[in-house]
């Protein structure tokens, strides 16, 4: 990568990069309130099941698939919207994915297949998927898909980490450990994906998380959206 590309990789994959990831939990906060996740060995155990079993399976692969021009992110974000189950998650998706466009827009940062899939997004003809905006972005500027994949890896893993601290609560140094022992994960994750070779294999097989997506809703209380 030239240090452009670098310096860009880093900003978007930056935890202050204004996709609203903060509010979600993905059903973490279920598997939390349930006490399942309650230190940092369960955290990285809840982890590492998201990550490997099902993100990188479904928007993970999705986002190598688009970055290697193997399909185009429209009829990809149909399979990945119709493969999460839990509604809440389809709307954390949709709302991620305008915010990343949004961002995108307010740094200048644009190509027609990025365009043409924020049009499909904000037109209505398609849901949203933060992997694929971002593997969009990341394909603009010329970064390489195993480097793009790790970085949303990474970002969603670091997204995650902080509902941990929150809701645990956790503290933060107990976070860091995780996240940085969590590389390992990543890297796995990345030859979980690399072993989707299309769009009919996307799959997601973390039916313990997505459990906790959708019964997340039934929280009497709750301070996240899922």
């Amino acid at each position: 990568m030239t240090d452009i590309q670098t310096a860009s990789l880093l900003r978007l994959a930056d935890s202050a990069f204004p996709s609203g990831a903060f509010s979600q939990s993905f059903g973490l906060e279920t598997a939390i309130i349930d006490g399942r996740v309650c230190d940092e060995a369960t955290l990285a155990a809840w982890l590492e099941s998201y990550l490997i079993d099902g993100w990188a399976t479904l928007d993970g692969a999705a986002m190598l698939l688009v970055m290697r021009n193997f399909a185009d992110a429209g009829s990809l974000d149909a399979i990945v919207t119709a493969a999460s189950h839990a509604p809440e998650v389809r709307t954390a998706n949709a709302r991620m994915a305008a915010a990343i466009f949004d961002s995108l827009s307010a740094m200048s940062m644009t190509s027609p297949a990025l365009a043409t899939y924020r049009f499909a997004v904000f037109g209505g003809r398609a849901n949203g998927v933060p992997a694929l905006a971002f593997a969009l972005a990341y394909a603009a500027l010329g970064i390489e898909a195993r480097d793009g994949f790790l970085a949303c890896a990474s970002s969603t893993l670091t997204a995650l980490g902080g509902v941990g601290t929150r809701a645990i609560p956790l503290g933060q140094r107990a976070t860091a450990r995780v996240l940085w022992n969590a590389r390992e994960t990543a890297l796995n994750a990345l030859v979980e994906a690399e072993r989707i070779a299309g769009p009919d294999e996307l799959c997601s097989q973390a039916l313990d998380v997505e459990l906790d997506a959708l019964t997340h809703r039934l929280l009497d209380g709750r301070l996240f959206a899922s």
